[in-house]
């Protein structure tokens, strides 16, 4: 049925909750992992915290706050990392096949529906913490987002594991 199933993950402790719960899935179907986690762009806010633009004084100050920056993202792509290691792992355990794939987009949703595309999945194998906030009450979670978004099937899993 399915043989491709994109499995996006952000390296949250509950979240490896719900890649296992995929690679369990891709195990029974017969099916690779196309795992993924899309480094999202540092926000307004973030770049603000790290330039503090009322105590730059000269072009050290600009300098320090430019490797500030590279810093603040490289610690990004090292968890995107680590995350999806985390998903090889449990694929080599059971014997599924696994391809690992990093990108940096706008938003996580672009960057998985992106993939999607690109990698030719059948199926988007998504958790959700189902704790949405105000933030995604408001403007809907990414999960939500794929769903309305996508044109291929989106199984969501509850990821109430533990952490």
């Amino acid at each position: 049925m399915y043989k491709n199933i994109l499995l996006p993950t952000d390296g949250l402790g509950k979240c490896a909750y719900g890649i296992c719960h995929g690679v369990v899935l891709a195990k029974e179907l017969n099916a690779k992992i196309t795992a993924v986690h899309v480094t999202g762009k540092l926000t307004a806010r973030e770049i603000l915290e790290i330039y503090q633009p009322a105590t730059l004084t000269g072009r050290s100050d600009a300098k320090k706050a430019q490797e500030d920056m590279t810093q603040a993202e490289e610690a990004r792509k090292e968890i995107g990392a680590k995350a999806l290691e985390s998903a090889e792992k449990m694929c080599t355990e059971v014997g599924v096949p696994c391809e690992k794939v990093q990108i940096t987009e706008k938003s996580p949703e672009e960057g998985i529906l992106k993939v999607a595309r690109e990698k030719g999945c059948d199926l988007i194998f998504i958790s959700t913490h189902g704790n949405p906030g105000v933030m995604g009450s408001l403007f809907g979670t990414i999960a939500t987002k794929i769903m309305s978004h996508s044109k291929i099937p989106v199984l969501t899993h509850y990821c109430g594991g533990p952490s």
